[in-house]
């Protein structure tokens, strides 16, 4: 697994490794089997690159990816670059495998490969 570099106030490192996800795993309250990657919220999206620089920045904070962010960078690429992350961490697979949940449910991405084109562009602050 390499590190996806991401450009914020220098060149920073993203990786998540097993204990990265574990934490997410209980931020989030769900399996990382169960995550809807389409729908991940701004704080989700800002936990996940705060784990996955934490080996580099041991005292990073959500706030701080956030200013980072806002100072640095852009909402989409914090967006992209933590799919790469996400993508590397658990390897390249050929499709996506999406498992199938009742209708009521959007469906939860089981095995991580999210194309970052597929990556949706924010709008006026809204994302579509």
């Amino acid at each position: 697994m390499l590190p996806v570099i991401y450009t914020l106030d220098q060149d920073r490192s993203l990786k998540l490794g097993f204990r990265g996800i574990a934490k997410l795993e209980k931020v989030f309250g769900q399996n990382v089997d169960k995550w809807n990657l389409k729908e991940l919220t701004f704080d989700q999206v800002a936990e996940i690159l705060a784990e996955s620089l934490r080996r580099e920045l041991p005292d990073i904070t959500v706030d701080k990816v956030m200013d980072l962010i806002d100072d640095y960078s852009d909402i989409n690429s914090a967006i992209k670059k933590t799919f790469e992350c996400i993508n590397e961490t658990f390897g390249k697979n050929e499709a996506t495998v999406v498992e199938e949940q009742p209708s009521e449910e959007a469906p939860v991405l089981v095995a991580v490969d999210v194309p970052v084109a597929a990556v949706p562009e924010v709008v006026q602050g809204t994302a579509i």
